[in-house]
């Protein structure tokens, strides 16, 4: 992946109107800067890498930027940014699902390899190359709960972390036809219906502290679906 071609396939992630931060994309700056950026990180014992600009990380699901970003003072340094493939490949970034049924939320409590603890929260998953979001949703609860889904409700975008991640999420309201059992394979071991008060007050303790769960949960309540 050749990091200077990007910005012609995927212009929208190297844009920016009124930008007051902007990327340096012209290849001898960056090799300058590179060079005495590489020099000072070897005086002070740190890695030189440090000073790579451009694809640093490339795996079937993820992929790393370091760009070369200039600010509107003239201050200039290398800003890491994520991307879920998916989402550069036509498809969605990500999905999250609220499911509901005859007045009732569905949580899950699923054990996360990168907190390496347990969480209560809702379905989601990472996105397809090509599969647009509606689908990707259906397929993500089905593949977490055996359930299907009777109607869905787009309750719109959300970024989870803005400093670091370019993905936009897609966040949706589902209302359940039918809930089977959980996916022990992907470390679902229980699934628990709520009332919305219940789900309030797990958010409220901290006993529900993921920020997707919380995220969708709260642009469903203001958007006036939940009561």
């Amino acid at each position: 992946m050749n990091y200077f071609s990007l910005p012609d396939s995927y212009p929208h992630i190297f844009g920016g109107h009124n930008a007051p931060i902007r990327i340096l994309l012209d290849k001898f700056k960056v090799a300058t800067w590179q060079d005495e950026h590489r020099t000072k990180l070897q005086e002070d014992g740190y890695p030189i890498d440090w000073a790579e600009i451009g694809v640093v990380l490339n795996d079937p699901y993820v992929i790393a930027l370091r760009d070369l970003v200039e600010f509107s003072g003239g201050y200039c340094n290398g800003y890491l940014r994520l991307f879920n493939r998916a989402y550069l490949e036509g498809g969605a970034a990500g999905v999250v699902m609220l499911p509901e049924k005859d007045g009732k939320l569905l949580l899950m409590h699923h054990f996360r390899h990168a907190t390496r603890s347990w969480h209560w929260e809702i379905p989601r998953g990472f996105g397809e190359p090509g599969v647009a979001a509606p689908d990707q949703a259906r397929n993500e609860v089905k593949e977490e709960t055996g359930g299907e889904i009777s109607e869905i409700v787009d309750l719109g975008i959300y970024y989870s972390n803005t400093g670091l991640e370019g993905n936009p999420i897609n966040l949706f309201l589902v209302r359940m036809e039918s809930v089977g059992k959980p996916s022990q394979e992907m470390g679902i071991d229980q699934l628990h219906w709520v009332s919305v008060k219940e789900l309030e007050n797990m958010i409220a303790s901290g006993e529900i502290t993921d920020g997707f769960t919380i995220a969708t949960y709260t642009r469903a309540k203001l958007k006036g679906f939940l009561s």
